[in-house]
């Protein structure tokens, strides 16, 4: 914010044409914003409208949206919908996702879509209880039933009346109802007993065959994998397999799974650089490493995600952006920086996005809901409104959202909307109260577009200074008003239609 003195009779006290945003601390610069709707740093130091958006659908009950590959996919109540075709059911409520390769993986209901073939099913399989034969190195059925699994699963094997069975293994190949693994993987007898050479082979009647995945709390993906975290556990897939948490045979594409110490419960997780981390509200897990032999994990007490706030992780430039009971933090690396200090507000739960280099916060707290937008090149703080997201998804250069009532709105639009602004209290420099006498705009407005403006001192209620509509598309409005003395001057405009703000001038006695 700048202020300069104009000489003359006639000139302004005080020109403010630096404006800063949303900012509603105790004290201001005389450029910023004490409260908004629908405004954006776009156009700064000006301050200009929002564009607007367009509600292309409504789908009470939605819990998840993103895209892929230009499509939206979409959980409705129990539905599954890829570009707007329901493709497979779920179970209802929240839904944890990822992407990898053609994927989109889902908990709590450890299901995958293929978005090229549109198959749905399981990331899980098991057979329930079997009549198999056993040798060192195979598994047939009985039943003459093929195998459900595929080369590189890992099968674990349980119900087994000899218990050195009983274990995890990889499967080497699947040959109709044979699966082979390892030679001298299985045993009969107890583990170290003396083979009987007579046995090569035996059955077992009541085993059971599963392919099992982790109920994640939270699941990321990274470097062809994808990363999660379940009680104290830090976990990770099979290298571009997520259909595969539990093979562990030394090599590099293998699985992973760590405990950590720590108390509490993990908030949320996110890659970032060449590392995972994995945020608890008072800490985050940093694992570093690029294969299960030299996956290492470190911890940082840093202020870390807020919980129910695991949807405010966006990355943009290099700094990841999250909520934390501490304010919105980006996170560079290092120790986070707050930047969420203009926002004066405690969310109880948050979702964001990012689109182009503006973070979208949609977050709930005890005034209700909100949007805010963070300017992340600027630097700068904007409100849109108190509409409550979901999820926000950005595809092809537009922005998506979707709101807690199931409404999917494009963002980007020529939708008029109506907005506000709220300026000062202007405050006098010493404890002598002054009288504003004139206040003038400096702006540029759509033909059309509807002004109000408002003036009051030291909080008494506003009072109707000027209002009308744009006639042309440069104007400076000179708006008059009954003196009054005080030692803080606000100012509130409000209108409907696209309005940027160059400039306000002030005059006082």
């Amino acid at each position: 914010m700048f202020r300069y003195r104009i000489p003359g009779a006639n000139a302004p006290d005080t020109i403010t044409y630096q404006f800063t945003g949303l900012d509603r601390r105790a004290r201001i610069a005389d450029g910023a914003c004490r409260d908004m709707t629908n405004l954006t740093t776009d156009d700064a130091p000006c301050l200009s409208v929002r564009s607007g958006r367009h509600c292309q659908a409504n789908y009470p009950g939605a819990t998840l949206l993103l895209h892929k590959n230009g499509k939206s996919f979409l959980i409705h109540g129990t539905s599954a919908l890829y570009d707007g075709k329901t493709v497979g059911s779920v179970t209802a409520g929240p839904k944890r996702a990822a992407v990898m390769n053609d994927w989109i993986f889902l908990w709590p209901d450890k299901a995958a879509f293929n978005t090229a073939t549109e198959e749905f099913r399981s990331m899980e399989e098991e057979t329930g209880r079997l009549f198999v034969a056993f040798t060192n190195s195979a598994i047939t059925r009985q039943d003459g039933k093929t195998w459900p699994f595929q080369p590189g699963d890992g099968v674990t094997i349980a119900g087994c009346v000899q218990s050195y069975n009983n274990r995890t293994a990889v499967v080497q190949s699947v040959n109709g109802t044979t699966m082979t693994f390892y030679d001298n993987i299985f045993q009969y007898g107890r583990a170290g007993s003396t083979p009987n050479p007579n046995v090569h082979s035996w059955t077992e009647s009541g085993a059971e065959f599963s392919r099992t995945v982790p109920a994640l709390d939270f699941v990321c993906e990274r470097d062809n994998r994808l990363w999660g975290v379940y009680g104290n556990h830090i976990c990770c897939c099979k290298l571009g397999d997520g259909f595969n948490w539990n093979v562990f045979n030394g090599l590099a594409t293998d699985a992973y799974d760590v405990t950590v110490g720590s108390d509490g419960a993990f908030t949320g997780i996110s890659g970032y650089s060449s590392y995972i981390l994995a945020f608890k509200e008072d800490c985050v897990h940093k694992l570093y490493g690029s294969k299960p032999s030299n996956f290492t994990v470190y911890t940082a007490h840093i202020p870390g995600v807020q919980a129910g706030c695991a949807d405010t992780l966006q990355m943009y430039s290099n700094r990841l952006f999250y909520l934390s009971r501490e304010g919105v933090m980006a996170f560079g690396g290092g120790i986070p920086e707050p930047v969420g200090a203009p926002l004066n507000r405690s969310y109880i739960r948050a979702t964001a996005g990012m689109h182009h280099a503006k973070y979208y916060l949609s977050g709930v707290c005890d005034k209700g809901a909100e949007i805010v937008v963070f300017d992340t090149e600027r630097g700068l703080w904007a409100r849109e409104d108190h509409t409550e997201a979901v999820n926000f998804s950005s595809d092809g250069g537009t922005l998506w959202l979707l709101d807690a009532a199931g409404g999917l709105w494009k963002c980007g639009t020529e939708d008029t909307v109506e907005w506000e602004a709220v300026f000062g209290p202007f405050e006098a420099p010493s404890d002598r109260k002054r009288r504003g006498s004139r206040l003038s705009l400096i702006l540029t407005a759509e033909t059309g577009a509807r002004l109000s403006v408002e003036t009051r001192c030291d909080g008494q209620d506003w009072q109707m200074a000027w209002q009308g509509q744009a006639k042309r598309d440069d104007d400076t409005l000179k708006i008059p008003f009954l003196p009054v003395r005080g030692h803080g001057f606000s100012i509130r405009l409000r209108g409907t239609g696209s309005i940027t703000l160059h400039a306000i001038n002030r005059w006082f006695r």
